[in-house]
């Protein structure tokens, strides 16, 4: 899937606490031709953002210091272009709420459907690349 000049690979941060899930959701993603990155929690996922630019990234919202909730707002003002989805097993209309509200594209309950994931990644990347082709078009000037 061709996502910038620069790559023909799609970049996805993964920040995931359980390590376990972090090696699954790693293995999925390059496993379908992403190219990834993870963190095991949200302070080292800022430093990544700062210092890489990522497609898509993929949080928890529960773990243990800053939580996913906590670093939405910051990964949308560092990096405003990636697309963002959180999963959680603690899912509720408020979570779901607060997560849209501070930039979340994507909204998954955990245990995950891998199929549902991905599906929602390509849709995503898709939509994100359409909205680049749109804005380059001479028609849309």
């Amino acid at each position: 899937m061709k996502v910038d000049e620069k790559s023909s690979t799609a970049q996805i941060l993964i920040i995931e606490d359980d390590e376990e899930m972090r090696s699954l959701l790693k293995e999925l993603l390059e496993d379908e031709g992403f190219e990834t990155q993870c963190a095991s929690n949200g302070a080292d996922a800022l430093r990544e953002i700062v210092k890489k630019p990522f497609d898509l990234i993929v949080t928890d919202i529960e773990m243990p210091g800053l939580t996913g909730l906590d670093i939405l707002p910051e990964m949308k003002r560092l990096r405003p272009e990636a697309s963002i989805i959180v999963m959680t097993s603690f899912a509720s209309e408020e979570v779901y709420r607060r997560s849209l509200e501070k930039g979340a594209g994507g909204y998954l309950e955990k245990p995950i459907h891998i199929e549902k994931l991905k599906a929602l990644i390509h849709e995503m990347l898709s939509a994100k690349q359409g909205m680049r082709g749109a804005r380059a078009s001479p028609e849309s000037r």
